[in-house]
C-alpha cells in the first residue's frame, strides 16, 4: 500500500508505534492500538452510570470524563499518526493526571476544599504545556507525567492508611489499590517490550495468523492496562470517600469490572 492510499496521509507525529501501518484499513493508520483505547470510554461510561446510581460526588464525574478524553485523544492519534493529533494524546494525559491528584485529595472527607491545589495543578499543566511545545522531546511528558503519577501514589497509599484496621472494608480496598497499580505496572512493562523487542514480535507476526499475531500487540495491551488501572483507581476514592464517611458499600465484580453498591442493598 502506497502512501497515496493512506486516508491520513503520511506520518507526521514523533513517534510510530510498532504496529504495521495501515495493515488492516487505510482509514485507521493502527488498527489495534486505536481500537483498544475503546476500553477507557466504555469503562468510563459504566463509571458514570455508577456514580449516578450511587448519588456520589459530582466530581467522580469529571475524572470520568477526563479518562474518556483520554481514550478519546489516543484513538485520534493511532488512526491518524498526525502531530497534532499526537498533541491530543499525550497532553491529555498531564491534564487527567492532575484531575487524579486533585482528586484523591478530594476523596478524602478531611480535606478542607480550596482554591490554592486546584491553582497549583493549573499552573503546572499550562507550564508542561508551553514546555512542551517549544522541547518537543517524548522523555520531558514522561517525566512530567511521571511526577504526578508519584504524587497519586503517595496520596493514595496515605489515605489507605488512615483506614482503621477494624473497618471490614480495609482489606478489600487495599487489593483494589494493588490493582490498580499492577494494572499500570503491567501495562508500563509491556509497553517498554514492545519498544525494545519490536523487530521480532513483527517477524513472528509475520509467521502466524493476524487474529494470533494481534495478541501481541502489546501497545494495544498497555491502553488495556491502563485503561483498567484508571478505572480502579476512580472505584477506589469512591470507595474511601464513602468508608471514611462511615458509609457502607460493597464492591461487586463482573469478570475484570467491579462496580459499589450500598451494603444494606447487596444484603437484600
Amino acid at each position: 500500500m502506497s502512501n497515496i492510499d493512506y486516508f491520513w496521509g503520511p506520518a507526521t507525529s514523533t513517534i510510530d508505534w510498532c504496529e504495521e501501518n495501515y495493515l488492516v484499513s487505510p482509514y485507521l493508520a493502527e488498527f489495534v492500538n486505536t481500537c483498544t483505547n475503546l476500553t477507557f470510554i466504555f469503562l468510563s461510561l459504566f463509571g458514570i452510570y455508577n456514580v449516578f446510581k450511587n448519588g456520589f460526588d459530582a466530581s467522580f464525574i469529571i475524572a470520568y470524563l477526563g479518562i474518556i478524553l483520554v481514550g478519546f485523544g489516543s484513538w485520534c492519534f493511532h488512526m491518524t499518526l498526525q502531530y497534532e493529533m499526537q498533541l491530543l494524546d499525550e497532553l491529555p494525559m498531564i491534564y487527567v493526571a492532575s484531575i487524579m491528584v486533585w482528586h484523591i485529595y478530594v476523596a478524602d472527607p478531611n480535606y478542607k476544599r480550596n482554591y490554592k491545589l486546584p491553582l497549583g495543578l493549573i499552573l503546572y499543566s499550562a507550564i508542561v504545556t508551553y514546555s512542551y511545545l517549544i522541547i518537543n522531546n517524548p522523555v520531558f511528558h514522561q517525566v512530567s507525567y511521571a511526577l504526578l503519577i508519584f504524587t497519586i501514589v503517595y496520596k493514595s497509599i496515605s489515605l489507605q492508611l488512615t483506614v482503621p484496621s477494624h473497618y471490614q472494608e480495609k482489606p478489600a480496598l487495599e487489593r483494589l489499590l494493588w490493582l490498580s497499580a499492577f494494572g499500570f505496572i503491567i501495562a508500563f512493562i509491556l509497553w517498554n517490550i514492545d519498544n525494545q523487542f519490536c523487530t521480532h514480535l513483527r517477524t513472528w507476526r509475520h509467521s502466524v495468523p493476524y487474529l494470533m499475531g494481534v495478541l501481541s500487540e502489546l501497545h494495544g495491551w498497555w491502553h488495556i492496562g491502563t485503561a483498567l488501572g484508571s478505572y480502579y483507581f476512580v472505584i477506589f476514592c469512591e470507595w474511601v470517600q464513602q468508608v471514611l464517611s462511615n458509609q457502607r458499600y460493597t464492591l461487586h465484580w463482573m469478570g475484570p469490572v467491579c462496580y459499589l453498591r450500598p451494603a444494606d442493598k447487596a444484603k437484600k
